[in-house]
């Protein structure tokens, strides 16, 4: 097909973004530092034992990918791995309110240099703005952002410890809705968690079971719960640790989504398949996550809304590559459905289709 491919989901930030405390030993700090970088990675490499030299050289590529001194290095990587004309949704971070310190450089600087690289792309970069509703005015603060660096939707991080219906955000949700701003969610149990939080707090925050109010008071607003649940919750479905049958907190996250999904009370509603299909399926399994993924895709309302994204760079952790997992999924679920998930369904989301269609409109008459 003579289609472009939309990865609706990757990161460029790099160890200027991130909080000073957010690793120890002050290793953020010394990551910034080309000299003591290469020195970490090496010390690294060294100390691990032979038997994880393996997993030791993906964590260590994983690192050297956050210590790149910009965004633009960063996406250089990864688009080289994908054709000419294929663009990505690049989700920033605001981690300064985790509690793990300040990163080095203010957040509206990481806006501008995503703004700028955008730029630079001629199109290949889709720039989101991320938001934190425990930053000071943000609220007031965000349409400013959004004149100034003409992002094309919002990322929301709730396992930092806020919870996706704070007053803030609320009225975040109800100028992208007006101006037709897609939002996408972090929604497995996986990530990054603010500190001092427990991996159950995190969890709570994050749980999908919490966006059902959202959706239904802001019905025209396209929302991504990304991750599908997460490779963890695809597990316990898949090996019947929870029932079918019971309340949202009893049933698996992907359950959840499906349900939602399903049910036509949440018409835009979109998930992703970010991170989850990178993980290793068990060997004993006679099937894999993206025969199971085919087959969750056969219900029409999943497969209208579910997007393609990787979660680049944080699946350099993991042993296939960007390139592989998408000649994978393309090869398993062919042509037709790879472009729903790949350029359809990201230009409903993106609300690319509405826009062209306003245009032709326009020039008609």
């Amino acid at each position: 097909m003579d289609l472009n491919i939309y990865n609706c989901h990757i990161h460029t930030f790099t160890a200027e973004h991130i909080p000073d405390k957010f690793l120890p030993l002050g290793l953020v700090r010394a990551m910034r530092l080309p000299f003591l970088r290469g020195l970490i990675l090496w010390v690294f490499g060294k100390l691990v034992p032979h038997a994880n030299k393996d997993a030791a050289a993906r964590t260590g590529r994983f690192l050297a990918r956050g210590a790149f001194e910009s965004q633009a290095k960063v996406f250089e990587y990864v688009q080289k791995q994908y054709p000419k004309e294929t663009r990505f949704i690049v989700l920033p971070m605001d981690m300064a309110y985790m509690g793990a310190g300040q990163p080095e450089v203010q957040y509206e600087a990481q806006l501008q240099e995503l703004a700028d690289l955008r730029d630079a792309s001629n199109g290949a970069v889709i720039p989101f703005c991320a938001v934190d509703p425990r930053r000071p005015n943000v609220a007031a603060d965000f349409p400013t952002w959004h004149r100034k660096y003409k992002f094309n939707g919002v990322k929301i991080y709730p396992p930092l410890g806020f919870r996706p219906d704070h007053p803030a955000l609320l009225e975040i949700y109800a100028y992208c809705e007006k101006h037709k701003l897609p939002v996408i969610a972090h929604c497995s149990p996986g990530g990054v968690r603010g500190a001092g939080l427990s991996k159950s707090q995190a969890r709570a925050f994050a749980h999908p079971a919490n966006y059902k109010l959202v959706l239904k008071q802001f019905p025209k607003l396209n929302f991504c719960l990304a991750h599908f649940g997460g490779a963890e919750e695809w597990e316990r479905h898949l090996t019947g640790e929870t029932p079918r049958e019971g309340t949202d907190y009893v049933a698996t996250w992907l359950t959840v989504i499906l349900d939602m999904m399903r049910s036509g009370e949440y018409p835009n509603l979109y998930t992703d398949v970010s991170y989850t299909l990178f993980t290793e399926t068990p060997l004993y399994r006679p099937f894999n996550y993206f025969d199971f993924l085919k087959v969750l895709l056969t219900d029409k309302n999943v497969r209208e809304h579910t997007l393609f994204g990787t979660d680049y760079y944080m699946v350099e952790r993991e042993k296939v590559s960007e390139k592989e997992v998408s000649i994978a999924l393309r090869a398993h679920l062919g042509e037709e459905v790879y472009f729903q998930l790949a350029h359809h369904n990201p230009k409903k989301y993106l609300y690319e289709e509405k826009r062209s269609n306003t245009k032709k409109k326009l020039k008609a008459s």
